[in-house]
């Protein structure tokens, strides 16, 4: 069949339209996608260069600002911001130029926060990035400047541990969940860790004690009665060599360390001898073996001039800076409480006087305090400082310090309280995030417990409850050892000091040990009820008759400090150049604090002594908890924390329990330095 001409003509004429049209779709579709592509490059080279704004943005908020910085915190970098003329809640640009034509400004804005009672600042940076053509990119990210943590994970820190080893036992709250099964590493525990920087002295033939986790020692360990190096072989772990979790309860003995030779070291271990310090890193590769270990013992308020005491210039610093809020350690905050101020009276307040007081209220002028939260809760917020002594009880609420430049006396159950308002209620410690926070600091001591009952050995019934059951002083026993209050002696051993009065006396032996080592050293002396300094003479920690202790006078003589000679014509100059302490305040009285003492083991429940928070001393933890002899704590100490004193004396016959709180961190100064933390930036704009 012939088709006509004229529609053979149409189609085509169709055919060529069609094609045309397909054409210049092809054709703007390539346009536009080459626009489109472009638009893209420039939008990405915009992106570029407001990155590259972002990246000036840390270097200029953050490297050049640390070294304008007068010192490592945040608070010297909050001033270093300040100089550059970003203060709090204001805004300042910069700009660039980048090799291709592009540029960028930076928009950067501060807000300084407070988290936890830790100073922190927030920069919120807005870069826009410009290309020549006018192609922008906008992006927005927050920068968090705040205190680095020092890896403080020490349920006990102390400089010479020598008593506390008597049926220890230290472990991490993960406990109260429940036991571990090795099998499931959800019920597994944090392991712990137990610092000594000094000496290390367990006793050889009694029950010790063990550590659920790592045990760092540096300088002398050895056995107390036979005198053998090493540990006591009544001395226990629960730590895995090359583990970090406790997966298992079960005991075996600690495998020893010795990180003289730095390989010995080179995985983690549950004991550790010879424990590096700072100065020794560079044989471990720059690097703790297991975590820093701090070089001296931490002070809670700095010495600046090196004489071992908390002077007023040095106090009204600390206090001061908190108060103006340029303290990063000790954030200003206050406390609410049933209290008594400088009393007239010693006596527990119960629920009367419930005040709210700050630091400038009771840390500028001499105050002492008596708190008592068994009635209305003791709350804190941030820290509060107290200049002078301290005696504490009953249960806290809140987040907060108690900072003592005294003195703390604890003559009662310290715990947590769970409640709201009116009604008080016990924690679930299966959650510590859940818990309050105290950390109660003393600049002076802490004593706890029934430090000042005499020993009566060989009356073991007979109740210590009672003003006449007082030790009396040294000088006192010494002259007439068989009156009322000097107690009495095992079989051979005649009258005796008690605790507290025998663990002053080693102390201060073991200084001026240190000071015949090195005679350029500034000992720390205790002193009890009597300016005179007494030490121990022999070798022993026990309590010995008062004949083995001697007072440190100018005399024409010689006496023997444990295998060393000690010509006391030299003790004036000794005394001289050091520091004193007196355990019992002037304020209170020995014969106040028993019979705040005796009222609060009175009116307690059967059970073990209770302690929440951590528990910082500058200088020595005294405490004795008795086994009957008219109490009911059955001989033990049930501490939810962590333990941080230069000296430890404590006696807690049937056991002592450390159950380590690691959100709680004492103020350890390489601690102190900031860190910046980079949130993920955002698209905000074209």
């Amino acid at each position: 069949m012939r088709i006509p001409r004229g529609i053979t003509l149409v189609s085509t004429l169709v055919f060529l339209f069609i094609v045309v049209i397909v054409v210049s779709v092809a054709a703007l579709t390539s346009l536009s996608n080459r626009r489109n592509a472009q638009y893209a490059l420039r939008t990405s080279q915009a992106q570029f260069a407001a990155e590259a704004g972002l990246e000036r943005a840390v270097v200029w908020l953050w490297y050049q600002a640390l070294e304008r910085a007068a010192a490592p915190s945040v608070v010297a970098y909050r001033q270093a911001l300040d100089g550059m003329g970003l203060t709090d809640g204001a805004t300042l640009r910069m700009e660039g130029t980048l090799g291709d034509g592009g540029r960028f400004e930076v928009r950067a804005s501060r807000r300084d926060t407070t988290r936890l009672g830790e100073p922190q600042v927030e920069l919120v940076v807005v870069s826009t990035g410009t290309l020549s053509d006018g192609t922008t990119r906008r992006l927005r990210q927050v920068l968090r400047v705040a205190r680095a943590p020092f890896p403080f994970e020490y349920a006990l820190l102390t400089n010479k541990a020598d008593c506390v080893f008597c049926h220890l036992e230290v472990r991490s709250m993960d406990a109260f969940r429940g036991e571990p099964n090795p099998n499931d590493p959800s019920t597994w525990w944090r392991r712990v860790k137990v610092g000594v920087l000094e000496d290390l002295v367990t006793r050889d033939d009694q029950e010790v004690g063990g550590v659920h986790g790592a045990l760092l020692v540096r300088g002398e360990v050895r056995q107390q009665y036979g005198g053998q190096p090493g540990l006591s072989s009544r001395y226990y772990t629960t730590l895995q060599p090359g583990q970090t979790q406790i997966r298992s309860t079960a005991r075996r003995s600690p495998t020893p360390a010795d990180c003289a030779v730095p390989s010995n070291c080179a995985t983690p271990q549950n004991l550790y001898l010879n424990y590096p310090t700072s100065r020794d890193l560079a044989r471990f590769g720059g690097r703790f073996p297991d975590g820093e270990l701090p070089d001296s013992f931490p002070l809670p308020v700095p010495d600046a001039n090196g004489n071992r005491l908390i002077d007023d210039q040095e106090w009204l610093e600390e206090v001061q800076s908190s108060l103006q809020n340029r303290n990063e350690t000790y954030a200003a905050g206050w406390i609410e409480a049933a209290v008594v101020v400088n009393p007239s009276s010693i006596a527990w307040p119960r629920g009367a006087g419930v005040q709210t007081l700050s630091s400038e209220d009771l840390g500028l002028s001499p105050s002492n305090v008596i708190l008592d939260g068994t009635v209305t809760p003791i709350t804190l917020s941030g820290t509060v400082f107290i200049n002078g002594d301290v005696v504490i009880r009953g249960r806290v609420r809140g987040n907060g310090t108690i900072l003592a430049r005294g003195n703390v006396y604890v003559l009662g159950d310290l715990v947590y309280d769970c409640g709201q308002g009116e009604a008080l209620r016990d924690c679930d410690y299966r959650d510590p995030s859940r818990l309050p926070q105290l950390s109660l600091i003393a600049g002076g001591n802490i004593l706890m417990g029934d430090f000042l009952s005499v020993d009566t050995f060989r009356a073991p019934n007979l109740n210590l409850l009672g003003a006449n059951r007082l030790q009396r002083p040294m000088s006192e026993c010494r002259a007439n050892p068989s009156q009322e209050g000097c107690g009495s002696g095992a079989e051979g051993v005649g009258y005796r000091p008690n605790l507290t009065l025998t663990e002053v006396a080693n102390f201060n032996r073991s200084e001026l040990q240190r000071w015949l080592r090195d005679n350029s050293y500034r000992p720390r002396f205790y002193t009890y009820r009597e300016d005179t300094v007494y030490f121990a003479t022999g070798c022993e920690h026990d309590p010995q008759a008062y004949g083995g202790y001697r007072a440190l006078r100018v005399a024409e003589e010689e006496v023997s400090l444990c295998g060393q000679r000690l010509n006391l014509a030299i003790a004036e100059a000794i005394l001289s150049r050091a520091a004193r302490y007196e355990i019992i305040s002037p304020a209170f009285g020995e014969a106040g604090l028993k019979g705040l003492w005796d009222e609060s083991a009175r009116g307690r429940p059967a059970g073990a002594f209770r302690t929440d928070g951590l528990l910082y001393s500058a200088n020595a933890v005294f405490s004795v908890i008795q086994n009957g002899r008219g109490y009911n704590l059955g001989g033990r100490w049930d501490l939810r924390g962590a333990l941080v004193a230069a000296d430890v004396g404590v006696l807690a016959p049937v056991g002592l329990d450390i159950y380590h709180d690691n959100r709680l961190r004492p103020r350890v100064l390489g601690g102190q330095r900031p860190q910046l933390v980079r949130g993920v930036w955002e698209v905000v704009g074209q």
